[in-house]
């Protein structure tokens, strides 16, 4: 997990700093890993099933504008890439190499229905995507190379002649001003504005945490982490949504729908323990529960108390074993096998 700076603590964190202020946190971080390299971020980029973007800074006449273009790239188009200027950015990539998701475990005094996606991004010299605010939470964690961010929490106006592609402010000074190095993580709550310039080649991986419109939590407790699970405090923040907050927050994107195997695929599989009790949740399924329903790719179900130990267990481990399977029985397998909750291993 992230070392936070001083004497701070997870639940000084969440008390001072969560949805309240921005938090430079110098090497926060021995080593990131696992890592990628540029060469695996391009490849990515290249994908049809992945969203990439590629954010142009063109100077002129004391005037900078940021151009976007959008992914998938042919890979003679980034070979040919100038040496400056331009940042690559690919969303969700835990979603398609899962072992990056262990990255999450930065932030383990976060709930994890909270965590949106790995965003990492790869910026030449003079990369940037422009002075912006977003509307989430994000831990900045810088990889190789050098960054400098700045951040204000003033209002900053809207510049609509900066891009035509990006919603983008006035550059600006700042209240604070961090040349990140690799190890160093900023933490930025909804609304600040920032802006990040690679002053060397680097890689940033962004840890950004998901929420709809009519959900905050800037007093979230420590007593309410645990995996999947949406406390009675969430629910309570939530108001008049409250019922709609688990379906809300494991709802997927259109293009990373897993895909669900058959009724007659399901059957075999139920009939087949060895391959079951192997199996592990999709990089890319959502799970989360409350003390009444489960959640699963944006559907939701009753839960029986009987089964609650059970989804706990799965959230925290996301794979199954046969004491697992057996506590969930048949009936609560194949809902979540059609779904599509499980990475199903090909056939021999």
């Amino acid at each position: 997990m992230l070392k936070l700076p001083g004497n701070l603590t997870d639940e000084t964190f969440l008390a001072r700093y969560w949805q309240k202020k921005p938090l430079f946190m110098p090497q926060a971080v021995d080593a990131l890993r696992p890592a990628i390299t540029r060469n695996e971020l391009a490849w990515l980029a290249t994908l049809d099933d992945v969203e990439s973007r590629l954010v142009f800074t063109d100077r002129a006449d004391d005037r900078t504008r940021y151009r976007v273009e959008t992914g998938p790239f042919d890979v003679e188009f980034l070979q040919a890439l100038p040496k400056r200027d331009w940042s690559l950015l690919v969303h969700d990539v835990e979603k398609h190499l899962p072992a990056l998701r262990r990255l999450f475990k930065l932030v383990p005094f976060i709930p994890d229905w909270r965590i949106d996606d790995l965003m990492i991004s790869f910026a030449a010299p003079g990369g940037s995507v422009g002075p912006h605010r977003d509307n989430y939470d994000v831990f900045l964690c810088q990889g190789i190379g050098v960054r400098e961010w700045r951040t204000s929490t003033a209002r900053v106006a809207k510049d609509h002649a900066a891009s035509d592609d990006l919603a983008l402010l006035h550059e600006f000074e700042g209240d604070e001003s961090h040349v990140t190095r690799q190890g160093d993580v900023l933490y930025l709550p909804p609304g600040v504005a920032h802006w990040g310039t690679a002053k060397r080649a680097c890689m940033t991986y962004s840890i950004g945490m998901r929420a709809p419109s009519y959900y905050s939590d800037p007093d979230l407790q420590l007593a309410e982490v645990r995996p999947g699970y949406l406390s009675p405090a969430a629910l309570m923040r939530a108001g008049k949504q409250a019922s709609q907050l688990g379906r809300s927050v494991t709802e997927l994107k259109e293009w990373l729908q897993p895909l669900a195997p058959g009724d007659d695929e399901i059957t075999a599989l139920l009939d087949r323990p060895a391959v079951l009790h192997k199996m592990r949740l999709h990089s890319m399924a959502r799970l989360a529960f409350d003390d009444h329903r489960l959640y699963l790719n944006g559907i939701g179900r009753p839960l029986d108390d009987r089964a609650r130990a059970s989804i706990a267990a799965l959230c925290a481990r996301r794979r199954l074993d046969g004491p697992l399977a057996a506590a969930l029985g048949e009936r609560g397998l194949r809902w979540l096998l059609a779904q599509g909750a499980f990475d199903i291993p090909e056939k021999e």
